[in-house]
């Protein structure tokens, strides 16, 4: 944000700015008018900053407060000039009285629009608010008040005088001067006066009151959730409480909680109150009477929810801005709504609110056509009376509406039919009016259309006349006046359907309709597009009555078939013969049922909850065409039910035989929670039986669902291990369902297989990774539940913490790793689930090795009993015994040793154990291999002994105790101390750093110790490395000068040179050491030599 600079410096150069462009117009009338007006917003910025009112003056700012000043006064400027300019040019030139009357008129005109506008001049001036946003809130003040007038005057003072000195050759010379002198005085007292002015108020809500009779309301506390408080006593009509819940602090604006039925607001609720004092107070408080939530407005809830109108609430809307034209999810505005009242004053007072009469809603219906359909003549004449047309574009033609009402009254027909309604008039689907009264059987309308000439014979989209819709309808009545009036009863539609067909497939089955049909010559054998004729429509249908009519000789189901006597035949529909002779199991005389119903109607009969139902039902309807994955009835929450395969899956045992019918016929089992349903029903009857695991198991490679939970929520997983169905749970394992899936109860399977002792169940789920410590609803763990049934053999298999599961399915690896963190059981346990001891990880370490590095001899000891190899190499060529000597782990490789593992074993380069040992400096392990057989002269890839690595190890060795007793171990078991390498390496070569780097860091007190061993086993000083170096060159380069002292008085040669020609006392001063090069001089050296001599030479 920018930092806001001082206030009186920017005043003062404001003003001095805005002085010098006054007198400017000094200079001419442009420069007047130019000046000034770039002055005025200079004049307002230096009194608002030194007066300290508005915003700080910020320099990002600035041009945004200096561009709307100018705009303003800019424009009033421009106005004030276009007005005054020909009142004021012949006041010059006439000095007429009616040019002084139009200045003034002028002038009067100018006070008042300035009057009207000064919350905007004071909220610019004053507050540096922007033109556009100061005119946007205009309305929202009292801009009538008194101080206002003294703007508008103040204003009309300071655009006088900028008009005096912009008008051209007005005023000359030095009065122009002393005038634009004066204008630096009187215009920043203009601004003055206008930011001086107390800021306008702004205007209350209107209400419109309206007279409403006084609720009584009983006392309660104001406490709790208001809003939900409010909406309660809204609901219920409580108006005294709901006004004292508004003053306590409820939201008027606040919607209804989702979880609520009633998703009315409280504008709309207190619209359909008799008390209308809520529908004021919320209007007072702000609410939007035009916010539409779930598709109402308060306006159509008043419209919608009273038959007899509410006017009063309607008015109060109306006079409050609620919108006439508001629609709701049916497309219906309120005059719609109003259309079904009884009373036409709400329709009077949406007409006059400028309510569209001709409105269309999402049915094509207006709102006369609404009256018309309600049979609310009253109202429909109101309407037609008021402009209202018969006739809308697009719209369902009103006539239609009033022909196809409930009640056979032709006095709406006779109102529209005056009113210029067209009797041939279609809807969207090319119907008349004649089709909707024959069809409803209003003979009365029927003959008051045809008197009015309405078309006999049009037909409409499928090709039906109006006889054909009395026959459709069942209508002997209206079928008798049209043919009466000369309709054709030989007519078809486009599908080929006769008056005869459509009878039959009417809602109401009508015998005389039919018999009267064949009298007007109506041909029975006339077949439809589809190929079937009307007595084969009546039989599907199950209209027997009509079948024994159209042909005497059908063979009718012996169910229905008439006793001697009587001659009235039932009607009932061949679905449910067939279902009845289904439950009698009378398959032989049931095929002619068969043949009139469709597969689907066949594939519902699959299972009948009134029966039982056995496999040879099953493979009778399928046989003859039933659709198996139809689904029947109606859930709990009014979706379509279950196929006959969920159904019987929900039976369960009881329904073996049944479900191996339907999987006989490939029936599949998919679909959501379809073997969960199987498995529970197993669980309620207590069935575990091995047949009906088999079953279940077929059912899963059918494609049944092995996710979805059962009702009561529990996963096929959890019933699995109830049922204990160990080849179940395994298959579902390998289809990869959650192993740690809560049932209804909030256990899991763990939970389940520790709470009932199923030892194997849980065994597999922890192979196959499922989580231990989950826990369930009430807190507890596996682990828990098996200790609290005393079961600690289960226990001991929920219980980790020394291995951590991996939380995935477990694998062979995971044997090394268990060992290598010296878990004993999670190791017994591995082995136990069937993982071979021998198994290796990724670097190719056995579980053996591992342990064996770790030092973790209880798991070593467990590994070699169950006949972990301890021969086995790991890819580096290390060795379980290897490994132990690495990490000095005696125990272990006593064991080791103890089980016969040979000490010689060899490492890669054909190092042994013990040369690893001694190089390492670990003269007890030394011990315990030479003590176990090991070779002390075994050498490996480059001729080194154990002796040879122990001298490496001496040389940067710290420890002269271990060292000493290292040398003794290995001299005492044999080691010879001349042994020669390759290169003719020797130890005492090694022990003085013959493969150490120039520079590394030696003890000579430690490695001296082990020089003495050496020396006294006779080792030979005259040894040279491949670079001939001897013992000396060794101790010239590393700087050993005591050890190089010893070796002198033992004999060793100083003069001894190397490949390169060099003696030690060279080598000791190519490495600097001067102190060590004295001590390796010739003995025939002169005495009394200079230091400097001697570095020369």
């Amino acid at each position: 944000m920018p930092e806001p600079i001082s206030r009186r410096g920017p005043a003062i150069a404001a003003f001095v700015i805005a002085a010098l462009l006054v007198l400017s117009a000094g200079a001419g009338h442009l420069a007047a008018v130019f000046g000034i007006w770039l002055a005025q917003p200079a004049f307002a910025l230096a009194v608002r900053w030194w007066r300290g009112t508005g915003p700080a003056p910020r320099r990002a700012g600035l041009a945004g407060e200096a561009g709307s000043l100018l705009l303003l006064w800019g424009v009033a400027g421009v106005l004030a000039a276009l007005l005054a300019a020909w009142p004021f040019s012949m006041l010059l030139e006439s000095g007429s009285l009616g040019a002084v009357l139009a200045l003034s008129a002028v002038a009067g005109i100018a006070v008042l629009a300035l009057w009207r506008a000064w919350p905007v001049w004071h909220a610019v001036e004053r507050d540096g608010h922007g033109v556009r946003a100061a005119w946007r809130v205009l309305a929202d003040h009292d801009a009538s008040a008194t101080r206002g007038a003294g703007l508008a005057g103040a204003v009309i003072v300071a655009l006088a005088l900028q008009l005096l000195l912009g008008w051209p050759g007005l005023v000359e010379g030095q009065p122009r001067w002393l005038l634009a002198g004066l204008g630096v005085v009187v215009w920043p007292l203009v601004h003055l006066v206008v930011q001086r002015l107390q800021a306008p108020d702004r205007l209350p809500m209107p209400v419109v009151d309206m007279p409403g009779e006084p609720a009584a309301a009983e006392f309660e506390p104001l406490e709790g959730d208001l809003d939900a408080a409010l909406y309660a006593a809204a609901r219920r009509g409580r108006v005294e409480r709901a006004l004292e819940l508004l003053a306590a602090g409820a939201d008027p604006h606040a919607l209804p909680a989702q979880d609520e039925r009633d998703q009315r607001t409280l504008p709309v609720l207190a619209a359909v109150l008799p008390d209308l004092r809520l529908l004021r107070e919320l209007i007072a408080c702000g609410v939007d009477v035009n916010a539409a939530h779930g598709g109402l407005t308060p306006l159509l809830a008043a419209t919608r929810d009273s038959w007899h109108g509410r006017p009063d609430a309607v008015m109060t809307l109306l006079a409050n801005g609620a919108d006439p034209g508001a629609t709701d999810g049916d497309g219906n505005t309120p005059m719609h709504h109003a259309a079904r009242s009884s009373d036409p004053g709400v329709v009077a007072l949406l007409r006059d609110a400028a309510a569209e009469v001709d409105a269309l809603n999402s049915e094509g219906l207006t709102p006369l056509g609404v009256a018309c359909m309600a049979g609310n003549w009253r109202l429909a004449r109101f309407l037609l009376e008021r402009s209202a047309r018969p006739h809308v574009e697009g719209a369902t033609p009103s006539l239609l509406a009033a022909a196809g009402g409930e009640d056979d009254d032709p006095a709406g027909v006779q109102l529209l039919l005056r009113h210029k309604a067209r009797p041939d008039s279609t809807d969207r689907s090319g119907a008349t009016a004649l089709h909707r009264a024959a069809f409803a059987g209003h003979a009365a309308i029927v003959a008051e259309l045809v008197a009015a000439g309405a078309g006999l014979e049009l037909a409409d989209d499928q090709g039906r006349t109006p006889l054909l819709e009395a026959a459709r309808g069942g209508r002997l009545a209206t079928l008798e006046a049209l043919v009466e009036a000369g309709a054709d009863p030989l007519v078809v539609d486009i599908g080929g359907r006769g008056a005869l067909a459509l009878a039959c497939l009417a809602t109401s089955p009508s015998p005389p309709l039919v018999r009267r049909l064949l009298e007007l010559g109506a041909d029975p054998q006339l077949a439809d597009a589809g190929g079937k004729r009307p007595v084969e429509h009546a039989a599907a249908s199950g209209r027997w009555s009509l079948v024994s009519v159209l042909d005497p000789d059908y063979a009718l189901p012996s169910s229905v078939r008439p006793e001697e006597g009587q001659d009235e035949v039932p009607d009932r529909a061949p679905l449910s013969l067939l279902r009845e002779g289904l439950a009698e199991g009378n398959y032989e005389r049931l095929d002619g049922l068969v043949q009139l119903l469709t597969p689907q109607e066949l594939g519902g009969l699959l299972v009948d909850d009134g029966v039982a139902v056995t496999a040879e039902r099953i493979d009778w309807l399928l046989a003859h065409g039933a659709d198996a994955d139809v689904r029947t009835g109606l859930d709990g929450e009014g979706a379509l039910g279950d196929t006959a395969m969920f159904s019987l899956l929900a039976r369960g045992p009881d329904a073996i035989e049944a479900l191996r019918a339907l999987l006989r016929h490939n029936v599949s089992p998919a679909g959501a929670g379809g073997l969960a349903r199987f498995l529970a029903a197993c669980v309620r009857g207590d069935h575990g039986a091995r047949g009906l695991e088999q079953l279940a198991l077929e059912l899963l490679e059918r494609g049944a669902d092995p996710y979805a939970a059962a009702a009561a929520g529990d996963p096929p997983l959890s019933l699995a291990v109830r049922l204990g169905w160990m080849r179940l749970l395994e298959a579902l394992v390998v289809a990869g369902v959650d192993l740690d899936a809560r049932d209804g109860r909030g256990m899991t399977a763990l939970h389940l297989s520790a709470a009932l002792g199923r030892e194997s169940a849980l065994r597999a789920l922890v192979r196959h990774g499922a989580n231990p410590g989950v826990r369930a609803a009430d807190g507890q763990t596996p682990l828990g539940v098996a200790l609290a049934a005393g079961r600690r053999d289960i226990a001991d298999w929920l219980d980790w913490r020394g291995w951590r599961l991996p939380q995935r399915p477990l694998q062979p690896q995971d044997l090394p790793a268990a060992a290598m963190a010296g878990d004993a059981d999670a190791v017994r346990r591995l082995l136990e689930l069937g993982f071979e001891v021998n198994v290796v990880d990724a670097h190719g370490c056995s579980a053996l090795l591992r342990a064996c590095g770790g030092g973790h001899l209880p798991v070593a000891d467990l590994l070699l009993e169950r006949g972990a190899d301890p021969q086995l190499a790991a890819q580096s060529g290390a060795t379980p015994l290897s490994a132990a000597v690495s990490m000095g782990h005696a125990g272990v490789v006593d064991r080791l040793l103890e089980k016969g593992v040979s000490p010689d074993q060899r490492l890669p380069g054909d190092v042994t154990v013990l040369m690893l040992s001694a190089a390492l400096g670990l003269p007890e392990l030394c011990a315990r291999l030479l003590a176990a057989g090991a070779d002390v002269h075994a050498t490996d890839s480059q001729g080194l002994t154990a002796l040879h690595c122990a001298a490496l190890y001496g040389f940067t060795s710290n420890d002269r105790p271990r060292l000493v007793a290292l040398f003794d171990t290995l001299l005492l078991a044999g080691a010879q101390a001349d042994t020669e390498a390759a290169g003719g390496v020797t130890p005492l070569l090694l022990l003085l750093g013959a493969r150490a780097e120039p520079g590394t860091a030696c003890d000579e007190d430690v490695v001296g110790a082990a020089l003495v061993q050496l020396l006294d086993e006779e080792a030979s000083l005259e040894a040279q490395d491949p670079r001939g170096f001897g013992p000396l060159h060794l101790a010239g380069l590393h700087g050993l000068l005591d050890l190089a002292r010893r070796m002198l008085r033992a004999g060793a040669d100083p003069d001894l040179r190397d490949t390169l020609n060099r003696t030690p006392r060279e080598i000791a001063v190519m490495r600097g050491f001067i102190d060590l090069a004295a001590e390796l001089a010739p003995a025939n050296a002169q005495p009394g030599v200079s230091m400097a001599r001697f570095l020369r030479e």
